[in-house]
């Protein structure tokens, strides 16, 4: 495989600027090459989502994720720090833990019983002391950089990386100012999609207001839950930013709440997007944030969970209908959506589309959105490899 990306090829059209655009070419969504270089220098390389702290509140709770191929987890000491550690036995790489739980005192691998200690160090290796220089001070699980942003943990998998404030200084703050009591929300309810298609094509398809209007049932009421006329944007990085006040609350196509909980904003319609593949979102009569993530599972699949965190781990009657119109209406719609353009991509009548931008880059349906995210795709793809670690 080739270790270069080559731009001409996956993007011969892709300009600086993006009034004069076109999208990257339709191999760039399915190529395996580059599929692969992204995991390595996007996924690996750059912060992702992980889990909410809530999620793992007991000495001992731990929850496994993956970081497109590596496998991760999340634990809790008996100090109360929330650590990560690739999820591998020093031994002979049996992976250790599945799924989520608790294990207690330690952290024992099913294959040959080497156990660990909840900070990672090594505890014990049956017949260890029979091992000429055995030391087991030197073994222990390999750390993964995490980091915490009110209560939602993030982890970079590469140990040079900057930190996540300053990867990107405005999320923070944004994230805050979405829902100050982030830290002390818990998991209320999940919904999974597995999509047809490329990320980045799913994550187009979210960033993009263009085709709200035009694409369909749920997408035509999306468009009328969200007073248009209040729309608007901010492009700070690798963070995006929209927002906009409720639509009547008789064009909503749920029952939602008049008021939200949630102080940070007690109504309307919020996303604060972190590149590469995960959003926070709020909606209209809703009293929850719904962290939205586009993971890739291949170079032409992505897995899709909706994760769902309240105050109290409830869904009161008004929000548990705006989360059933967003899975069970809006979702499946999208779903089809991607996946159609996933095919489309593979056609010998496409090669690469106009990007539809305002001159100005200040309408809402302009897909500017589009263009920057794949300048930092393409940036990041063009960067050489770390050292291995």
């Amino acid at each position: 495989m080739s270790e270069s990306f080559d731009r001409q090829s996956a993007a011969p059209g892709f300009s600086g600027d993006p009034t004069r655009s076109l999208t990257p070419s339709g191999a760039f969504y399915y190529s395996p090459e580059i599929f692969e270089l992204e995991r390595r220098r996007i996924f690996h390389r750059h912060w992702v989502y992980l889990c909410h702290e809530s999620q793992a509140p007991k000495t001992g709770d731990y929850l496994v994720g993956d970081i497109v191929g590596q496998s991760v987890v999340a634990i809790r000491g008996r100090d109360g720090a929330l650590r990560v550690f690739f999820n591998v036995c020093q031994h002979r790489a049996h992976q250790i833990l599945k799924g989520s739980g608790n294990v207690q005192a330690m952290i024992r691998c099913p294959y040959h019983s080497w156990t660990y200690d909840l900070d990672g160090r090594l505890r014990h290796a049956p017949e260890c002391e029979a091992v000429k220089d055995f030391d087991k001070g030197k073994i222990g699980l390999q750390a993964v950089r995490g980091e915490s942003v009110g209560g939602f943990v993030f982890v970079n998998l590469d140990p040079s990386a900057p930190s996540l404030d300053e990867a990107a200084p405005s999320f923070r703050r944004r994230l805050l100012a979405m829902a100050p009591e982030a830290a002390r929300l818990k998991h209320a309810r999940t919904q999974e999609f597995e999509i047809k298609a490329n990320w980045k094509v799913v994550a187009e398809n979210f960033l993009e207001n263009y085709h709200s209007i035009y694409s369909g049932l749920a997408h035509a009421q999306l468009s009328t839950i969200i007073d248009q006329s209040t729309y608007g944007w901010e492009i700070d990085g690798k963070v995006v930013q929209f927002v906009g006040r409720g639509g009547a609350p008789d064009t909503l196509p749920y029952r939602g709440n008049d008021k939200r909980t949630l102080t940070g904003r007690d109504e309307g319609f919020l996303i604060v997007y972190l590149w590469p593949s995960v959003a926070f979102v709020m909606l209209p009569g809703a009293d929850v944030v719904l962290v939205f993530l586009m993971t890739p599972s291949g170079p032409e699949t992505t897995f899709e969970p909706l994760l769902y965190f309240t105050p109290d781990g409830s869904l009161d009657q008004g929000t548990n209908a705006a989360v059933d119109w967003f899975n069970v209406v809006l979702g499946p719609e999208d779903v089809e959506i991607c996946e159609s353009v996933q095919r489309g991509l593979h056609s010998l009548g496409y090669r690469a589309g106009r990007l539809m931008v305002d001159p100005a880059c200040q309408a809402i349906w302009s897909e500017h959105f589009l263009h920057h995210f794949n300048s930092l795709n393409i940036g990041a793809l063009e960067k050489a490899e770390t050292p291995a670690r």
